[in-house]
């Protein structure tokens, strides 16, 4: 269908169309084909639609045009897609809807299965783009259950539409304003119920939350981290350092008022059956001439929580994650991808004369991969430029009993020159483990895996987009793609995982 415009698209345009496919943001896309003013002037619109699917047939606002790209708000669905099911949460929908439009989640209006397909459907497509086979990409590995499976959630306090107390999440597109939570489907049934029950509860007290803007306030986040394989549960009250808060009828002070909070806390975590086993007070410091700072106060239980891994031939792996520790959000799905690392690599082929025995974990951070593929291989040699990331990784050595992985701090062009790790490399490097973040591979670091040539390279990537960009470079410099498979670590939303292998090819 051609729309016959007497102008272009302009702000606060209304517009019905039809959504033909969804982004790498999770983003509807409908393709208009257009006929502009008396010339009759053709131009193909893509206009991107928050929340809308393939198939649907929508009325929707412009709210920013830029040459032959638009994006809109959904006003209304006027037909269905076919894909389209009632999301299970509540507060999935549309911000202009009353208690709807939370930024946790994108394709909860899909089943899950053709949240799959569209993922994968994605990948394939950045392929097709850089002239790779998408053949080359394997069917999605999805969860058997899509719900409560992240480890980790961050909420955060602050004023809802109607400027009400709120703790919750941030609408999609928004930043200073907050959806007061009832319920939430993504880290477990616990957190779905403690969360809300602790926002009534300091609303009802007069904790006031922090805002920015007017650097006034006290609460800013409640992070909560759960041990899916041990059960544990780690709470974190941030504030901002004022010294005093309102707590009921009184002042009283800061310290004071967390630790009513903290009794609250376990109170309630204790009626739902999931005891609180840390509890952490902990202030941002934002003072200006000064380095923004965040002071921890470990007010109950461990220091640490405890996280189990479980890999190929009954390994298990456990960390102690502190609050500032990274750890992948999804624990079960975790071992699944690092499972296809161990296994694209052929370390569980004991009978092949080709099976790495030295591992390069590059740009390791905490060293999760390299401390997973240890069991699997004789040595296995970590870099990474931040220090206070190589203790995490060297102590969650020490506390697995591994003593085949040794971690170095530096610049990785620097560190591989370095006496002390030639001598921990040996002979040769036979397999390089990369994870970098969605941004992808610099150039330099492309350069020097292409330097160090080992045999067999395993490329874990967050970003279809970046990956399909980085694999042409490491094509055009002697490697082979094998095989990708995707991995689903984030159900209801657009991230998806992938395990790229590539191996060398020889000189001729």
């Amino acid at each position: 269908m051609i729309l016959e415009l007497s102008r272009g698209f302009r702000h606060g345009d209304e517009v019905e169309l039809t959504i033909d496919k969804m982004n790498e943001r999770g983003l509807g896309v409908a393709f208009v084909e257009t006929v502009i003013g008396p010339q009759k002037m053709e131009k193909r619109y893509e206009v991107f639609v928050r929340k809308a699917i393939p198939g649907d047939r929508v009325r929707v606002r412009i709210d920013k045009t830029r040459r032959k790209r638009a994006s809109a708000t959904l006003l209304e669905i006027l037909e269905p897609s076919q894909l389209r099911i009632d999301p299970r949460c509540r507060h999935f929908g549309t911000r202009e809807e009353a208690g709807k439009g939370c930024g946790g989640c994108t394709l909860q209006s899909m089943r899950y299965r053709h949240q799959l397909a569209i993922k994968e459907r994605l990948i394939k497509e950045n392929f097709q783009r850089v002239g790779l086979d998408p053949g080359l990409v394997l069917p999605l590995k999805g969860m058997e259950e899509p719900w409560f499976y992240r480890n980790k959630m961050e909420f955060t306090f602050g004023d809802d539409a109607e400027r009400n107390f709120a703790l919750g999440l941030y609408p999609s597109g928004y930043k200073f304003e907050i959806l007061n939570l009832q319920e939430c489907h993504l880290q477990s049934e616990f957190v779905s119920r403690f969360v809300p029950a602790m926002g009534s509860f300091c609303a009802s007290v007069g904790l006031e939350p922090y805002h920015s803007r007017r650097d006034e306030g006290w609460l800013r986040n409640l992070t909560i981290r759960e041990g899916k394989r041990t059960g544990e549960v780690m709470v974190e009250l941030m504030t901002s350092p004022a010294q005093e808060v309102q707590f009921g009828d009184v002042r009283v002070d800061a310290e004071q008022a967390a630790r009513g909070f903290m009794e609250e806390a376990q109170r309630l975590a204790s009626e739902l059956g999931r005891p609180i086993t840390s509890f952490y007070w902990s202030q941002y410091i934002a003072e200006k001439g000064s380095r923004t700072r965040i002071e921890e106060t470990l007010l109950a239980g461990a220091p640490v929580l405890s996280e189990e891994m479980h890999l190929p031939g009954s390994q298990k792996l456990r960390f102690e994650i502190h609050p500032r520790a990274f750890f992948q959000p999804n624990t079960l799905q975790a071992e699944q991808l690092y499972t296809e690392v161990i296994e694209r690599a052929g370390l569980l082929d004991a009978d092949n004369p080709r099976r790495p025995k030295t591992v390069l974990d590059l740009y390791c951070g905490t060293g999760t991969i390299g401390l997973c593929l240890a069991p699997y291989a004789e040595r296995v040699l970590g870099i990474e430029l931040q220090p206070d990331a190589v203790d995490n990784a060297r102590k969650n050595a020490t506390d697995n009993q591994i003593d085949n992985a040794s971690f170095f701090v530096g610049d990785v062009g620097k560190v591989l020159a370095s006496p002390e790790f030639i001598e921990a490399r040996g002979d040769a490097i036979d397999l390089v483990v990369v994870d970098p973040p969605r941004s992808g591979l610099f150039d330099q670091a492309i350069e020097q895996i292409l330097e160090i040539a080992a045999p067999t390279l395993v490329y874990v990537s967050c970003n279809p987009k970046t990956l399909a960009d980085n694999l042409v470079a490491l094509i055009k410099g002697g490697y082979q793609l094998e095989v990708v498979q995707p991995v689903d670590l984030f159900p209801q939303t657009y991230h998806v995982e992938n395990v790229a292998l590539l191996t060398r090819q020889a000189s001729t």
